[in-house]
C-alpha cells in the first residue's frame, strides 16, 4: 500500500458532503483518508475506496457528478465510471446491504436538505 505520508500536491478545499462520503469509505475499507483523497490513483484498494466514496457522495447524498468530481479533484467521467463500478457490484446481496448501510450513514451525517444545496436522498433511498 502507498505511504500515506508521501508528499502530494497541495491540498484542495473539499466540499463537506464529499468529505463525509470519503471518511465513511475510508473507515469502511480501512484505507486512510489521505489515500482516499489522494490526487493520484495509487493502488487498486485505494482506487476502490475512492470509487465507493464518490458513489456515496453522488448516490447517497444526491450531489451532481460535476460537484463530486470537483470535490475529489477528478473529471466527471471518472465519477461516472466509479458509480457504474459500485452499481455493478450491488447485484450481490451482501454488498448491496453493506453499501445501503453506508448510504444511510452518509445521509444521517450530512447537513439537512437544502443547507448545502443537496437533497435528502439519492437514487437508492
Amino acid at each position: 500500500m502507498p505511504d500515506p505520508h508521501a508528499p502530494s500536491p497541495p491540498a484542495r478545499p473539499v466540499a463537506e458532503p464529499c468529505l463525509i462520503a470519503a471518511r465513511l469509505a475510508a473507515d469502511a475499507t480501512a484505507i486512510p483518508l489521505p489515500l482516499v483523497m489522494h490526487p493520484r490513483r495509487l493502488d487498486r484498494r485505494c482506487a476502490s475506496a475512492r470509487a465507493l466514496a464518490m458513489y456515496l457522495a453522488h448516490v447517497g447524498l444526491g450531489l451532481p457528478m460535476s460537484r463530486v468530481a470537483a470535490g475529489f479533484g477528478r473529471h466527471r467521467s471518472t465519477v461516472a465510471h466509479a458509480c457504474r463500478r459500485i452499481e455493478e457490484r450491488r447485484e450481490s446481496a451482501g454488498w448491496d446491504r453493506w453499501v445501503a448501510a453506508l448510504e444511510d450513514d452518509a445521509r444521517r451525517l450530512s447537513p439537512p436538505a437544502g443547507a448545502d444545496g443537496i437533497g435528502a436522498g439519492g437514487m437508492h433511498g
